[in-house]
């Protein structure tokens, strides 16, 4: 009798999946980082260094900052051979990558064609790789806010927004011409959901924030505060209309050394357990939400010093 009994619900387990405790273990977000400097794939060893990191940390996403060099032929990926190779090597380890770029001014409409042709580049560089290895997709980190344009307010800063929104149009049908694998995605602060932000554009008024949520596939928020509940408040807006829109939003922590009076926002200077416990409350936290994409984490060089102030890492259940 009971040898029948375990035999049916060993069938029922095989019919129904294993029980939803650990199912929705496996649905915690998982973890990304940027990467900002060239040197950090360069080198078979510094890509072997890289990719170690991340596998035992448990890191399964990284936007990967990308240089473009100019020349008489016109812009050109730099180091293209090694980025492929890191590219090559993060598939295999179940790693995505994102193509990173970034200026204060990139998406200013004078700016839009020379931005375009750097996309192209990005395009050409993953139809290049081998078959079944390809890019996840390009992620742009404008920041215009500390541009005088922005600065200048009223009618100026209206004008960089519109700009900024016009280029993502751009950029978006782009990419469904010629690459609709790829994924475009921006990284935005999280106080761009503010009513003095509100404007109308293509005939919708929305926040800012709203309307590059509406051009991209993701956002990542810049919600970077040393505790989880802070962070969750930051992003909640986004998260709750990315759900709503059917797109994915990613929540940020900084652990770098900041100057001044944002230092307080980063968790230099606290113990990487606070850090470790603040991840583990945010996977908990967000687990089973389709509309989260991963957690963010700013950035390889400084979280590899940051961690390795102690060699204590407790089980947080989803790496870090």
């Amino acid at each position: 009798m009971k040898k029948k009994m375990k035999e049916s619900l060993i069938l029922l387990l095989l019919f129904f999946g294993p029980p939803l405790c650990d199912a929705e273990e496996k649905q915690k977000p998982g973890l990304g980082m940027w990467v900002w400097p060239q040197k950090a794939f360069d080198t078979e060893e510094s890509r072997e260094k890289l990719l170690a990191f991340c596998a035992e940390e448990g890191i399964t996403h990284l936007d990967q900052h990308i240089g473009i060099k100019k020349s008489a032929s016109g812009p050109s990926l730099q180091n293209a051979e090694a980025l492929a190779k890191l590219v090559i090597g993060a598939c295999k380890q179940g790693v995505t990558i994102n193509a990173l770029q970034g200026s204060g001014k990139m998406f200013f409409e004078d700016n839009h064609e020379r931005s375009l042709q750097n996309l192209r580049k990005i395009v050409v560089f993953d139809k290049g790789l081998p078959t079944g290895i390809r890019l996840s997709g390009v992620k742009y980190d404008v920041e215009p806010y500390g541009t005088l344009e922005w600065k200048s307010g009223g009618e100026r800063r209206e004008k960089v927004i519109v700009d900024y929104l016009s280029f993502l149009v751009k950029a978006k049908a782009f990419l469904g011409r010629e690459a609709p694998h790829l994924a475009l995605s921006v990284d935005v602060p999280f106080w761009w959901d503010k009513k003095e932000f509100v404007l109308d554009f293509d005939g919708n008024k929305k926040s800012f924030i709203q309307h590059v949520q509406d051009l991209t596939d993701s956002i990542t928020i810049m919600s970077y505060r040393p505790d989880s509940r802070a962070v969750l408040k930051c992003v909640e807006l986004e998260l709750a209309y990315a759900g709503k829109i059917g797109k994915s939003i990613s929540p940020a922590l900084e652990t770098g050394e900041l100057k001044g009076a944002e230092s307080w926002i980063s968790f230099h200077g606290k113990s990487p357990l606070v850090f470790r416990q603040a991840v583990s409350e945010l996977q908990q936290s967000l687990a089973a939400n389709a509309a989260t994409k991963c957690i963010m984490i700013h950035h390889y060089n400084s979280l590899i010093t940051y961690l390795a102030k102690t060699p204590d890492k407790p089980d947080t259940g989803g790496g870090l």
